[in-house]
């Protein structure tokens, strides 16, 4: 009889002392168990020399699948070219630094036992800074406004799923598209199980605010079209406030008071924001769906090792 396999996904994008540590980390956690593992570590195209250490263990341990990609496709990108190539019975998803400790593996493993299709690890504590923590929560509230297929948890990619999660999951080609929001969109039987997040291992994040908000728009324009009808509401708004000033006007004129220029031409100033705002928003929608059509590939490979086509 065959053992379960699990298989670890790893987005590989920092500090190459991670490399080593995540290895040594999830083996202890995993070794001698009643299944048996692969570690996948996806390269996106790091340029701290991570792709060189992956390597070196992947020589010495066929259990590590090496996926180089052929340049930075981004985390989410290098999450479901990992995906794509596991052969689990299930498939565990975690980042590479560290703040995800392999020890949850097994609390998330015994956790989807119990007939979850797909199990997330839900933060006790943040041990961000108090301006991340806020820029988290700010977005968040704002995604689960604006999006459907958004947790009322705070949590990150830390996670298992099964095998038919993931070959569902495998079809999914959209450009625009999160790891996290597409396994709400998918729909199964979704469980928590409570962890702490530690502090970074080596080296420093990469995320800064502006890569966080591309983010942000990227989830939001995938998952909703509800700013896409944030004009009709304005378009109503526009329409008594020009009719309110153009009632005044007359009324100024007519009464050979003051014509309040400067309050009509605020009105004015402010319609044309409000309208070239909204014409942002659809030229984005616009964006998404120009880079949808042109079908390209969401990750190249450029070599891999210890996989079996």
């Amino acid at each position: 009889m065959n053992r379960t396999l699990i298989s670890v996904v790893s987005p590989i994008y920092g500090d190459k002392r991670n490399v080593k540590l995540l290895y040594d980390a999830i083996c202890n956690t995993l070794n001698n168990k009643d299944f048996d593992y692969e570690i996948i570590m996806v390269n996106d195209c790091c340029p701290y020399g991570s792709g060189e250490e992956i390597e070196k263990i992947a020589e010495t341990d066929k259990r590590v699948k090496f996926i180089d990609l052929s340049r930075n496709f981004g985390q989410h990108n290098a999450i479901k070219a990992g995906v794509d190539f596991s052969k689990g019975d299930f498939v565990v998803v975690m980042d590479c630094d560290l703040q995800d400790n392999p020890d949850d593996i097994l609390a998330m493993y015994q956790k989807i036992q119990e007939g979850y299709d797909i199990v997330f690890g839900i933060r006790k504590e943040r041990v961000d800074k108090l301006s991340k923590k806020l820029i988290s929560k700010s977005f968040r509230f704002v995604e689960r406004y604006l999006s459907e297929y958004v947790s009322k948890y705070d949590h990150g990619n830390f996670s298992i799923i099964t095998k038919q999660v993931a070959d569902e999951f495998k079809k999914i080609n959209n450009v625009n598209f999160n790891y996290r929001t597409i396994l709400y969109y998918l729909g199964f039987k979704t469980g928590y199980v409570d962890i702490i997040k530690n502090k970074r291992a080596e080296g420093k994040s990469t995320y800064n605010i502006i890569k966080g908000f591309k983010l942000a728009v990227r989830r939001i324009i995938a998952n909703s079209n509800k700013p896409l009808l944030f004009g009709l509401p304005i378009i109503i708004i526009l329409f008594f406030a020009s009719a309110f000033f153009g009632i005044r006007i007359i009324i100024d004129l007519i009464l050979k008071l003051s014509s309040h220029f400067d309050l009509m031409m605020f009105s004015i100033y402010f319609s044309a924001l409000l309208i070239i705002s909204y014409l942002t928003v659809i030229s984005i929608y616009i964006g998404g769906i120009f880079s949808e059509v042109k079908q390209k590939p969401l990750y190249v490979v450029k070599r891999t090792m210890n996989i079996k086509e």
